[in-house]
């Protein structure tokens, strides 16, 4: 039988290499393939003008199926994308006959439960233990995955968004699988036509390799499914996104703290810190002598949240977990993961979070300003 075929260039440029079509042993091959090398899902191909970029949430995630259950069944992979889209991944070889029959109609049910079920907490923790077991800081994959532009580097922001996405229902399905058949690519398709929100595809990842079995192998994936039409649909169903403003965020806040939140705003502005507005809440950025670039160290949500956010990337793991011991004696604050400390906002505790933050400034001037004379020392040394 005859089999597709790719060829690679050889070293001395004027011999090909052919590579033939193969299966997969097995279907774990497959996930595993696609848990170590998320860009297997080639997000070029699903949004050439604006690339996905993924980040493991977990392999095998839990779904529950009522508000009582932790998980009933477990989905193959779920990731998220830089817009805090959550993309649903189940993998199957074309050789499982289940892979028209029911695959389809499994993914629908694990979207509507895990839509309906998941906290964000859960989604979180989850992706926290997965860079942990990969030897990495979320945080820091999801500052990666963002990029380096200082608008998107909003981490507590992100999730925020991820949320949103959840509840509205705006989600990506994605099959994969070694072959797709003629009738699933034209369900696919026609489901990706007929919703709004939810993106559904196919991605085909192709094993080639030597004829004998040895040496070179490649993978080659292929969206299948995203028609012109489809695309068309979504891009009409996703609004831009808006940031909130000032006067926004204070109408949504509470009404007897606003002045909390004016006085944390008006004091940033005097300090020359850059306050920078996301879909519902703000940040308030200074210089980060670490890394050499603004970062966030102040957050607000309506009604009335407030935050201290105190990452080892933009202050020292020293300085930072002294500030995070003097703010806890304060006895006001939630730690929330390694680096959060969360507080509401009340007419009884309004005048202390007060003290509170600008003590939290003039910490942050005495550790910039620190950084400055060490560096101008260790010039002069050089010098």
């Amino acid at each position: 039988m005859y089999k597709s075929k790719i060829f690679l260039v050889g070293d001395d440029k004027d011999r090909l290499i052919a590579l033939e079509e193969a299966e997969y042993m097995t279907e774990d091959m497959l996930q595993g393939f696609l848990e170590k090398y998320p860009d297997l899902l080639p997000g070029d191909q699903i949004a050439p003008e604006n690339p996905r970029r993924w980040v493991l949430v977990a392999r095998e995630m839990g779904i529950p199926g009522d508000e009582h259950e932790t998980g009933r069944w477990s989905l193959d992979h779920l990731f998220l994308d830089q817009d805090g889209i959550p993309t649903f991944v189940e993998c199957k070889r074309s050789s499982d006959t289940r892979i028209r029959r029911e695959v389809v109609a499994q993914m629908l049910d694990y979207a509507a439960n895990g839509i309906e079920y998941w906290s964000m907490e859960r989604i979180r923790q989850a992706a926290t233990e997965t860079a942990q077991a990969q030897g990495d800081v979320l945080d820091e994959k999801i500052s990666a995955l963002l990029g380096d532009n200082i608008a998107d580097t909003d981490v507590e922001q992100y999730w925020k968004t991820v949320e949103t996405n959840l509840r509205e229902h705006k989600v990506r399905l994605v099959f994969v699988a070694d072959s797709t058949s003629k009738e699933l690519r034209r369900l696919i398709e026609f489901l990706n036509e007929e919703m709004t929100h939810v993106e559904v595809l196919a991605v085909e990842i192709k094993q080639f390799q030597r004829e004998d079995r040895h040496g070179q192998k490649a993978l080659v994936p292929r969206v299948i499914g995203l028609t012109e039409s489809a695309r068309n649909l979504k891009d009409i169903a996703s609004p831009q996104t808006q940031h909130t403003t000032r006067e926004a965020f204070l109408e949504a806040c509470l009404p007897d703290i606003r002045d909390f939140f004016q006085n944390v705003l008006d004091a940033a502005q005097e300090n020359d810190y850059t306050v920078y507005w996301g879909l519902i809440g703000f940040s308030i950025r200074t210089y980060s002598p670490k890394r050499n670039k603004v970062a966030s160290f102040v957050y607000g949500y309506p009604p009335n949240k407030f935050q201290v956010y105190l990452h080892p990337d933009w202050m020292d793991d020293k300085k930072a977990g002294e500030l995070r011991e003097a703010l806890r004696k304060f006895q006001v604050f939630e730690e929330g993961g390694n680096y959060t400390l969360t507080t509401f906002v009340t007419p009884d505790n309004m005048a202390q979070l007060q003290t509170i933050y600008h003590f939290i400034v003039e910490q942050v001037k005495e550790h910039i300003q620190a950084h400055n004379r060490d560096r101008q020392h260790n010039s002069d040394m050089n010098g």
